[in-house]
């Protein structure tokens, strides 16, 4: 009998370890993660003075990411680029990438994005997300799912013509900025993106990490070029 009742809680015990770490996070619980301040790592210190951070999240396999600089001008027009979408190929300077507004629901802007991957045999990426400006210096977006995008016809006829890439269900982003002083902000952008198929969890990691840096560049340069005028 006590043999049974020390088996009983040792499947238990098994059980729960097993579904503590493998529980599915939706994109809605990722963007608390995302904002939660606490167990971010510093792992590089860049020479153009980006920080990046990272961090694991329970029931998630890759690591968010978290780039931010202090930049010596007010950086108020950066959520104003972000939320530019239909102008994201110039701000990139990538003329392959595709993106536009599909339209607004709920005070959230709907969009699309498809990127191209540089890499012999590996497919492109697209994927609809939803962004929302939270307040004057706040924004998140987040990726709508597969099984939304199936119950729009419109969604739907988009993302089939491009039938060859691959569709990203789960991913989310934040951006924050901190006005220091009167020229002085702090801009934080933090991501968490799957890029899905057949990459591994490394080269995940490494497109999850080049293109959050060069978006926030871009995004950066940009901000410059309108606040110096």
């Amino acid at each position: 009998m006590l043999e049974l009742e020390v088996k009983n809680k040792r499947f238990i015990l098994f059980l729960y370890l097993v579904f503590s770490f493998t529980i599915p996070v939706n994109n809605n619980e990722l963007l608390i993660e995302l904002r939660n301040e606490k167990n971010w790592s510093l792992v590089e210190i860049r020479s153009d003075s980006i920080n990046v951070y990272e961090k694991s999240i329970q029931g998630l396999n890759l690591r968010a990411l978290k780039v931010e600089k202090i930049v010596s001008f007010n950086a108020k027009s950066v959520l104003d680029i972000v939320m530019d979408i239909d102008n994201y190929p110039e701000i990139m300077d990538n003329a392959d990438v595709q993106s536009f507004i599909v339209g607004q629901k709920n005070n959230e802007v709907y969009a699309y994005n498809y990127f191209p991957i540089p890499i012999p045999f590996i497919d492109d990426r697209h994927y609809f997300f939803k962004i929302k400006r939270m307040n004057e210096r706040e924004l998140n977006w987040s990726l709508i799912s597969m099984s939304e995008v199936k119950a729009s016809s419109k969604l739907k006829s988009i993302i089939n013509k491009n039938p060859g890439a691959v569709y990203l269900n789960s991913g989310a982003g934040y951006w924050k900025i901190n006005n220091l002083s009167e020229n002085i902000s702090k801009v934080s952008y933090i991501l968490y993106m799957d890029s899905g198929g057949s990459l591994t969890a490394s080269l995940n990691d490494y497109f999850a990490s080049q293109s959050i840096i060069n978006l926030f560049k871009s995004i950066l340069k940009e901000s410059y070029i309108k606040e110096i005028k």
